[in-house]
Order: C-alpha cells, then structure tokens, then sequence
C-alpha cells in the first residue's frame, strides 16, 4: 500500500502555476541579461567625451535631492544655412539643449529648454576662444576642450545658469527618423500650420497627425514662425507629450529594447548601463503629470546675427522656482548670462511652462491615417524640392 497521501487537486494547480510563473521569471531574466549584453557595449562617450565642470560648492548644497541630466540633440546637416556648419568640421551643433532635473524628494521631472540661438557672448569662457555669432549652438564644436566636447557646453550652462550637470546623453538629430520608424510612427498633435519658407506651400495642417520619422522631421525642426526659434520649442513639445504618452501607456520592455538598439549607435553617454536601466524605471513610474517643461525667456536680437537675447531676471525667477531648492535660490546678478536687452522691436517670449499631461498628446490622432500618405504634404514636399 502506498503511503504517501494524493495532494489535493487545487493544490498541484498552485505548485504547477507556480513552476510555470519560475520557468517564465527564469526566461525573462535570461532575456533581460542578452538585452543586456547586446546593448551595453554600444553606448559610449565617443566624440562627446567627459564631464570635468569646475562649480561652486553654494550651488551643489541641493545635494542628493535632485539629478540633473543634460540631454542634447547634434545636427550634423553640412546643408544648413546657418553659417556654422562649415567650420564645425563635421563636429556639429546642438540643434536641441535640455536640461532635465528629477526632483526625488517631490518626484517630479523639470526640463527646461534653452533656445539654440541664446546669446551666451563671442568669448563665454573668457579665454579668447572664439563662438562665431556667440550663439549656444556652437560652444559644443567651437569650445577650448576638444577632447570633451560636451563639457564645453556644460561649462557654459553652469557658469551662465548656475545649473551643474551630473551626466549627459547627446543624439545625432538624424536618429529620430530612425526612432519613429522602429516605433512605427506616433500620433502627435500639431499646434499650429507649417508652412515652407521658400513657397509658401502648406507643408502640414494643424491638428492631430499621424507621423513616421520623415514627417516629424519636417514638423520638428521647422522655423518657419513669426518668433522662431520660441515656437518651434512650442512644437517640440507636443512631441514630447506624444512621445511620452508612447513610451508610458503603449510600450513593454521588449518595446524599449527595439527602440534602444535601434538608436543605440546614434547615442553619446557617460551613463553605464546599469544607470540607464535606474533612468528607465524612473521614467516608467512617472505621470506625465508630473513632467513639466518651460521655455527660457528672451526674444530676438537682429544686431547679433538674430540671436537670442535670455532675459536674466525672468530667467532667474523660473530657474529658482523651477530648479532649485527654494532654501538656495540664486540671484540674477550672480548669473552669468547677459542680461539688459531691448525687446521693444520684436517682443519678448516668455513661456509660462506646461505639464505633460496637460498637453493635446494626438492621442485622439488615427494611428494608420499617416500623414506621409497624405496627397495634400506630398504635393506641399514636391513644390517644395521644386522651389
């Protein structure tokens, strides 16, 4: 006679579901570990290089309450006709300058976005190194640190905005037609019509679109607008709230992975992998509520090449109420951005800020409705290449 009892059946249900779940978390950590492997090799420093900023001990006195990463996008158009491409050598500009800010005591994100063309002065390191037009677009190539052309910039973000950087990540601009495809495209909303400067041909309506890596680099990196630079910022935004909604409601980890590796080639960090994965996590259990963006404020200066002129006490109101612990603001005397414009003439941009959340996402956009099918933007592209 066998003397061993039958285990009840609800039982082995339990321990089969149980040997089923640890066969799966098994699978998924063998999984886990090959992203790993395969993606951890890739991103580097590359050209951008190391961070070596010297700050002032007042400023880092936040301490372990906030991180502070500078994320760059790097045109490398030799087409451009901004006059700054052909001395670059091949090096590029920052197209897009961000400065993101994970508050962890309130666990929010606080991202402002500096005007490619603010005027930080011909000379910003005061070594007689030369900016061609003194725009911030340029301290990347044209900066004393050839080595680490990275830290040029974040040099001059912490000398004229008081703002230290902890780590970075640079992206050639050109990746996000990449991006987008790998995503199979995102619904975005369209604030406003873009028109082609040479035309006149309306190249996208506003409204909710449909957008594959060719057309968002048409809306995104247009400036064709009354005040420029400002509302292509504006634009960008939406994006962002696109994107975002992308990446928190719609994608698993095998999503980001794709994504990942997709870019991975395009990327420049000083963040491990490790890092990379603590930022993920981070992004991931975050409401877009919580991710607020604001414009720094300024306006046009056609004297200096068009640049733009930051206006230094309104700057120093968002960057203490926005990026600082209200225990430690820092005075608009003790930045170094140049202040004392006259914006009379063309007017002063000043952005209130939004969250996110609070922004048109397009996800009411159809997601197969694509706007590069649309017969009214192809014609707009062919008058476009024609002109």
């Amino acid at each position: 006679m066998n003397d061993h009892k039958t285990m009840p059946r609800k039982k082995k249900i339990l321990l089969a579901a149980a040997a089923v779940a640890a066969i799966l978390l098994i699978a998924a950590i063998a999984k886990v570990w090959q992203m790993y492997r395969e993606v951890s090799g890739v991103f580097d420093t590359s050209e951008a290089g190391s961070l070596h900023v010297q700050e002032d001990p007042d400023i880092l006195q936040n301490g372990e309450r906030f991180y502070n990463l500078l994320v760059v996008g790097i045109d490398y158009d030799p087409d451009a006709d901004d006059g700054l491409h052909d001395y670059v050598d091949g090096k590029g500009l920052t197209d897009v300058i961000m400065y993101v800010q994970i508050d962890r005591d309130e666990n929010t994100i606080h991202i402002l976005q500096i005007p490619r063309d603010s005027f930080v002065g011909e000379d910003p390191f005061g070594d007689g190194t030369f900016i061609p037009h003194g725009k911030i677009n340029g301290c990347y190539a044209y900066g004393p640190d050839q080595e680490n052309y990275i830290n040029n910039l974040a040099t001059v973000i912490y000398d004229q905005f008081k703002l230290p950087v902890d780590n970075y990540v640079t992206i050639d601009m050109a990746s996000f037609k990449t991006l987008l495809n790998t995503m199979g495209g995102i619904t975005m909303h369209v604030p406003w019509d873009i028109v082609d400067k040479e035309t006149g041909a309306v190249l996208v309506t506003a409204g909710n679109h449909a957008v594959s890596g060719d057309t968002a680099e048409v809306i995104l990196r247009n400036r064709n607008y009354a005040s420029a630079d400002f509302q292509r910022l504006e634009t960008q935004q939406y994006f962002y709230a696109a994107l975002v909604r992308t990446f928190l409601e719609d994608y698993n980890l095998r999503d980001y992975y794709d994504a990942c590796k997709s870019i991975a080639a395009y990327v420049n960090t000083d963040l491990n992998i490790k890092e990379i994965w603590g930022l993920y996590g981070t992004m991931t259990g975050m409401d877009a509520g919580n991710i607020f963006v604001i414009r720094a404020p300024g306006g046009a200066q056609p004297e200096h090449n068009w640049a733009y002129g930051l206006d230094k006490e309104k700057l120093a109101e968002i960057l203490n109420r926005y990026f600082r612990d209200p225990e430690l603001p820092v005075a608009a005397e003790k930045l170094g951005v140049i202040g004392g414009w006259d914006y009379s003439r063309y007017g002063e941009a000043i952005d209130e800020g939004k969250y996110l959340g609070s922004i048109d996402n397009g996800e009411d956009g159809d997601p197969n409705d694509f706007l590069h099918n649309d017969e009214n933007y192809q014609a707009a592209l062919e008058t476009q290449s024609k002109g």
